[in-house]
């Protein structure tokens, strides 16, 4: 049954999102950054418009499987979603360990800009990018201005140790305000960050307790079917998901904790810089993303859109 409505669901998304246009484009492709096998796809109804480069978040969770979702943008823009090394399609036993570093990202994503302008003979691209793909996505265009028209960052991620303070104190006040003794309990035992690996866990599961009641976030069900009607993912490529969501934070995810600071990394992008925000987001916290707008050298413009409703 799961076979047959997958099958069917894959072929009523892939009637609603068919490019007919002539002058369309349409593929996954296979290619090499840094000397490792990676997957894109590009799609647009004309091959001449602007190009438009997705970097998605995780670690290691691709947008190819829910990229459909946002068809739409594909008839104004040429969209290239990427699958990062150790990511989705690109997930892989053979990829060295070594070279899951924030530098690495940023070096692969500046060669894939590269090769897409080089191909469709454009001097720009936009680059949009989400949660941990923000965090590289925000270096990238600091280091390298001239290739990009524009930077999006859609639930901005800046600086961990900041996010896990916001993050402690949200849950203890929340647990204060519900006069929840055990909740109190727990968080004053722990103690404010920085926390051990089970400490934070911890801290989190209150985190989620009271974010979840008022901005409840999407659930593994849903983004299953979503993933599951995506023409663009066979069931091996599924089935890699969670394999590269494993490794991806399992070699990346102290430095992205410790080493990995916007406001010194990325203190200036000299490019228009749009973030759109959450207002009650509790993953990566609109607070220190506001800070760091609010902070940010953005001599061509910025502007910050929220999302009143969204976690």
């Amino acid at each position: 049954a799961l076979v047959i409505g997958r099958f069917v669901f894959q072929r009523a998304v892939a009637r609603k999102i068919a490019i007919t246009s002539p002058n369309g484009i349409n593929s996954i492709e296979k290619i090499r950054l840094g000397g490792v096998e990676q997957w894109i796809q590009i799609r647009g109804w004309d091959r001449r418009k602007p190009l438009l480069l997705f970097l998605h978040g995780g670690p290691g969770f691709p947008q190819m499987p829910f990229a459909h979702l946002n068809a739409e943008l594909e008839r104004h823009f040429v969209v290239m979603q990427w699958d990062q090394r150790g990511a989705g399609k690109s997930y892989s036993w053979s990829i060295p360990d070594e070279s899951m570093r924030v530098a690495q990202f940023v070096a692969d994503a500046h060669e894939l800009v590269q090769l897409l302008l080089a191909r469709f003979g454009a001097r720009k691209c936009y680059l949009v990018a989400h949660s941990w793909g923000s965090l590289f996505g925000a270096q990238l265009v600091a280091q390298h201005p001239e290739l990009f028209f524009a930077y999006v960052g859609i639930g901005q991620t800046v600086d961990l140790p900041q996010t896990e303070q916001v993050l402690y104190q949200f849950a203890l006040d929340s647990a204060r305000g519900d006069h929840n003794q055990k909740a109190i309990g727990d968080l004053e035992r722990i103690g404010p960050p920085p926390h051990s690996d089970a400490n934070h866990k911890f801290m989190t599961k209150w985190v989620d307790y009271y974010a979840e009641r008022e901005h409840p976030s999407l659930s593994q069900l849903w983004m299953a079917r979503l993933a599951l009607e995506s023409p663009a993912y066979s069931w091996i490529d599924l089935c890699k998901i969670p394999l590269g969501v494993r490794y991806s934070f399992a070699q990346l995810w102290r430095e992205i904790f410790y080493q990995t600071n916007l406001f010194k990394k990325a203190p200036r992008i000299d490019v228009p810089v749009y973030f759109f925000l959450g207002r009650h987001d509790k993953v990566v916290t609109s607070e220190v993303a506001q800070r760091y707008f609010d902070a940010l050298d953005a001599p061509r413009g910025k502007q910050l859109i929220w999302f009143e409703k969204s976690g």
